[in-house]
């Protein structure tokens, strides 16, 4: 049922503060804003955003202050009367939204970066012009529909059964965390819990862990094999003196592109084994779950299918402005008993009471509107652009170890897995120690940040030191990854060359 007031729209000439004819002032009254200058603002940090999107390649991928000169520029009291709005925006523009890692340049390869598509950002604005709390269907029944459209395309793609489901959640840390807390809940909220991850396992899995209950010294991090793949046998071994011992095995995590390397767990042999001892099966596809948009990451990510729940994160792989976190698990209802709950405040959702509620399928009552930006970016692009832009980080990885392993500078420590390469500066005659070669390699990626407009980070593989690539934006093409390879080898000649006496 519309409410035909709803789609009403105040006249240029109007005050809104009156709801009477007005000279279409643009004062500020109150906390409200004339038609006139609100569309001014908005006009004024669209174009601010666009010409910074314009003007990116150009520029270096980090900025960054000390806290000192920051606190200098920006420590102050509140205003006590209201300033112009155009002067905050570019206040803004100039001293605080610069200072940051950017993300979606085209040569930012550090940690897993992103790049949004600009109806993703729309999207968010929307959201946020229309105050959507999708908590209830009652509250917001079309946003709720749109989000179950986009979780049903999720589903479809990781090859999840009918009356598999989920929602949308704030990231992978959030979704990890629902994940355990039904977990637990499934199992029957058992003392003496514990759960099993890989030591390639993001933080996140042992932060969500702590706080769903699960102690500390019932955190088992279980050795990987030379390809940084949970080791099957340790695993194996593991929960079975655990279960000697009294302990309760709860739920085991696996990897669909660790952060650290890209790789992905044996996502087969996990589903039978855990299928075999009844424990829930948690993958970690925050990274790597959007590979399955192409034939080469489905191979890759085969077996996940049968996993209990999923995260995946719609801000990393498919392009999607913060925050587009997600769970996905085999048997909604699962989530709904660990979540579900009565609230006296929240009696008149009964109306709605046979729809689907948000709010009781994870942690959050308050939610915002993620799904639209993934609606709207997929609807404006259409699959087949979002497929070759996934493809587009397999590709360079690809091409990006070939380059490396033909460098007589440059050496692969792993090689290309998903869309990360493992790699540092190791001349195969240098005959450098571990120590001496981290040293250099940690020159390089100074270097490299302070005076290339790349930026790339550095992992820790079996004692060894490695430069790492993350490229997964879709904007990225072959002559960024060569520039910032040849940075490296540029910059580890250098360092080699200081080592000589």
């Amino acid at each position: 049922m519309v409410n035909d007031k709803d789609s009403q729209t105040n006249s240029p000439n109007s005050d809104p503060a009156s709801g009477q004819p007005g000279d279409g002032d643009r004062r500020l009254d109150g906390l409200q804003m004339s038609p006139d200058l609100m569309l001014d603002l908005a006009r004024q940090a669209a174009e601010i955003v666009v010409d910074r999107t314009r003007r990116l390649p150009e520029g270096i991928a980090w900025d960054g202050e000390f806290r000192e000169v920051l606190a200098e520029a920006l420590m102050e009291d509140p205003p006590e009367q209201g300033r112009p709005g155009a002067e905050v925006l570019e206040r803004a523009a100039r001293d605080v939204l610069p200072l940051t890692l950017r993300l979606d340049h085209p040569r930012s390869f550090a940690f897993v970066p992103t790049a949004p598509t600009w109806p993703g950002v729309l999207a968010e604005f929307m959201a946020a012009g229309y105050n959507i709390n999708a908590c209830t269907w009652l509250v917001a029944s079309g946003p709720s529909q749109l989000e179950l459209v986009v979780i049903e395309w999720f589903r479809r793609w990781l090859g999840y059964p009918e009356g598999a489901g989920g929602l949308f959640t704030s990231g992978g840390s959030a979704a990890s965390l629902d994940a355990f807390v039904a977990a637990r809940q499934a199992a029957g909220h058992p003392e003496r819990a514990t759960v099993y991850m890989s030591d390639q396992s993001h933080t996140a899995f042992l932060r969500a862990a702590i706080i769903a209950g699960i102690r500390r010294e019932c955190i088992r991090r279980i050795p990987t094999d030379r390809h940084f793949r949970l080791d099957m046998n340790a695993l194996a071994e593991s929960v079975a003196e655990d279960r000697a011992a009294g302990y309760n095995p709860v739920a085991i995590c696996a990897n669909a592109g660790t952060s650290s390397t890209g790789s992905v767990d044996p996502l087969g042999p996990m589903a039978d084994y855990c299928a075999a001892e009844g424990i829930w099966l948690h993958v970690d596809a925050a990274y790597g779950g959007f590979a399955v948009l192409t034939e080469e990451g489905k191979r890759a990510l085969a077996g996940i299918e049968r996993a209990d729940s999923i995260g995946l994160d719609a801000h990393k792989w498919l392009f999607q402005p913060y925050e587009a976190g997600c769970l996905l698990v085999k048997d909604l209802s699962t989530l709904e008993k660990a979540f579900g709950v009565k609230c006296d405040v929240l009696q008149d959702t009964i109306w709605g009471g046979d729809h689907p509620n948000f709010a009781d399928r994870g942690l959050q009552l308050s939610r915002s509107f993620r799904a639209l930006k993934v609606w709207m970016s997929i609807q404006t692009f259409g699959m087949a652009a979002f497929r070759r832009a996934v493809a587009n980080g397999l590709e360079l990885a690809a091409r990006a170890e070939d380059y490396i392993s033909a460098s007589p500078v440059l050496e692969v420590v792993n090689g290309a897995s998903l869309s990360i390469v493992c790699f540092r500066v190791n001349p195969a005659d240098a005959g450098l120690d571990e120590s001496t070669l981290e040293e250099i390699n940690r020159k390089v990626l100074a270097q490299v940040f302070w005076d290339d407009t790349a930026f790339m980070s550095s992992t820790s593989l079996r004692g060894k030191f490695s430069l790492r690539l993350c490229i997964i934006n879709h904007n990225t093409t072959w002559a960024d990854v060569r520039a910032t390879l040849e940075a490296a080898e540029r910059f580890g000649t250098q360092a080699l060359d200081d080592l000589t006496p």
